[in-house]
């Protein structure tokens, strides 16, 4: 294979399986005739008016008692030139050769190279799907990673622009209604915002706990963050009143945190 160059392993492993290929077609058409044809052939040719002068090696005859003169085939009638018998046919030439087939260790021979050509071809061909699957997996797992670094340093910037884009719609659920049902309207406006920027609530996180991670992802002030977390439990899970007050510092906290993004609302 070093003869190819510097070429790809899939494009060695292309030729390789190419030339096995045209070789097992050459077998095949050799099994197809069959180890006889293919060591043998057709047997001995009829003569000719240009070989009748040549000199050739009688075949044995047996005379029968009626008078019928049969031939015999020696055990090298392949090897040597011998006499064509009078008015024999090329069946009859095939039907001795066919008599004499090839020793049964050239067969054996034959097959094992059949088979083990089949067995590399076989490898051949997993090789190249082994090659080519790996090349693919190798070139998908490169463009996740690159996705994965596109995603992971576009999701802050998306997170403060979801933060400061809903302001008019955040404002207004905080102005509108009871101080305490404002606060928490407020805080759980944050999973829109969240949602918004490609950035899901799992599983386990608390409204509380996404809001937070949101917030720190979009790199806002944690004083703020912190100040507007504690109004809401305060207006979530107290019994005491809230009030106007608590509604303004709510305000307040939020503007804090838009502006600590860069970005007056």
């Amino acid at each position: 294979m070093r003869a190819l160059g510097p070429t790809s392993p899939a494009a060695r492993a292309v030729v390789a399986v190419a030339a096995t290929s045209f070789f097992m077609v050459l077998v095949a058409w050799a099994t197809l005739i069959g180890p006889d044809q293919v060591f043998t052939g057709p047997g001995p040719r009829p003569a000719t008016d240009m070989t009748t002068a040549e000199t050739c090696i009688p075949l044995p005859e047996t005379t029968a008692p009626d008078g019928t003169v049969t031939y015999g085939v020696p055990d090298d009638i392949n090897e040597r030139n011998y006499c064509e018998p009078p008015g024999a046919s090329i069946r009859d030439y095939r039907d001795l050769v066919q008599d004499h087939p090839a020793p049964w260790w050239v067969k054996v021979l034959i097959y094992a190279f059949l088979i083990g050509l089949i067995v590399v071809v076989v490898g051949g061909v997993l090789g190249l799907l082994f090659l080519l699957v790996r090349a693919a997996l190798s070139r998908r797992a490169g463009e996740q990673r690159v996705d994965l670094a596109l995603t992971a340093l576009e999701e802050p910037e998306l997170a403060a622009a979801a933060v400061v884009e809903d302001a008019q719609e955040q404002d207004a659920l905080l102005r509108d209604g009871d101080a305490r049902n404002a606060i928490v309207a407020t805080w759980h406006r944050f999973e829109v915002q969240g949602e918004r920027a490609g950035v899901p609530r799992r599983a386990a996180e608390t409204s509380s706990e996404y809001a937070l991670r949101l917030l720190d992802l979009a790199d806002a002030d944690s004083g703020p963050v912190q100040r507007l977390a504690e109004l809401y439990r305060e207006a979530r899970f107290s019994e005491h009143e809230i009030t106007e007050r608590h509604r303004a510092e709510a305000v307040d906290a939020l503007a804090a945190i838009r502006r600590s993004l860069g970005v007056r609302a």
